[in-house]
Parts: C-alpha cells; structure tokens; sequence
C-alpha cells in the first residue's frame, strides 16, 4: 500500500468520525439529553466543507483520479460517477447550511436531522466506492512513477494546520 493509500483512508476515516459525531449530537437533542448546541453544528460544517471539499476532494481529482483515467478505461465510467459527486459535494453544503439555519430558527434540528442523514448515506457511498474500487484497481494499474505523484500530493494534506 502507498502512502497516499493510507492517508486516503485516514482521511475518510476522520470524514466519518465527524459525521457520526454531528449525528450522535442530533440523536442526543432529540432524546432530550442535550441543548441543541448550534456552534457546535456549525463548526462540524466547517470541517465538512473545508477539508474534503477544499483539500481532499480536489487532491482526488487532480492526482489520483487523472493518473488512473488515463492507465485504466475500466475506472473511467466510475471516476465520472465519483467526480460529479465530488461537484455534488459543494451543493449538499449549501443544503446542510440552509437546514442548519431553519434548525437555529426553530430552536431544534428538525430541519438538519433529514438532511444530515442524506448526506451522510451520500458520503458513505461515495467513499465506499472509491475505497472498493478505485483504490483496489489505481494499486494494480498506476505506475511507480504515478504514485510518486499521488503520494507526494496526498503527503502535503499532513502538512501542521490540519
């Protein structure tokens, strides 16, 4: 496995940690154990857009997915698929922060509970897809020369801030 491979995987990883967390505190409002905290909602937002919209998405796009378009036409209608969601992803933003501020409104998250829940299915998909099958078929078909690229742009996603 390459390193861009794990981190790939970290970053999926820490993707879901936070909407399963997001959720788990809906869950928690909703039963009544918890005030809704809605800086808290909204600052898990922020991660949701800022670093796979911003910083892992894009890293996809421009290295992985554009190496393996062009070493295996097996991966291309896949990564079609994969890309669109990527551009899918900025929108579903603009929905969760819509319903985020009918929740604030509303004094609950009546609102955001639906929308987080289509998303998170969304992203679980989407991730489920690229980990089943784009990872499994980029270690067959990408060169040692390609992966140089992928991990090197993966390897800055490590870089302090972050």
């Amino acid at each position: 496995m390459t390193s861009a491979i794990g981190i790939i995987k970290d970053e999926h990883r820490s993707m879901a940690a936070m909407l399963k967390a997001l959720q788990a505190h809906l869950v928690q409002v909703h039963a009544g154990t918890l005030a809704p905290d809605f800086a808290l909602a909204g600052a898990m937002l922020d991660y949701l857009q800022a670093y796979p919209e911003r910083l892992h998405h894009p890293k996809e796009d421009e290295t992985l997915f554009r190496l393996l378009r062009r070493r295996c036409v097996e991966a291309r209608p896949t990564l079609d698929e994969l890309e669109a969601q990527h551009l899918r992803g900025a929108e579903w933003m603009g929905e969760l922060r819509r319903a985020l501020e009918r929740s604030r409104a509303a004094g609950d998250f009546s609102a955001l509970g639906p929308v987080l829940a289509a998303y998170a299915d969304f992203q679980w998909k989407h991730m489920r897809m690229e980990e089943e099958i784009i990872l499994p078929l980029a270690e067959r078909d990408l060169t040692a020369e390609d992966w140089q690229h992928v991990d090197a742009a993966f390897a800055a996603n490590r870089e302090p801030g972050w």
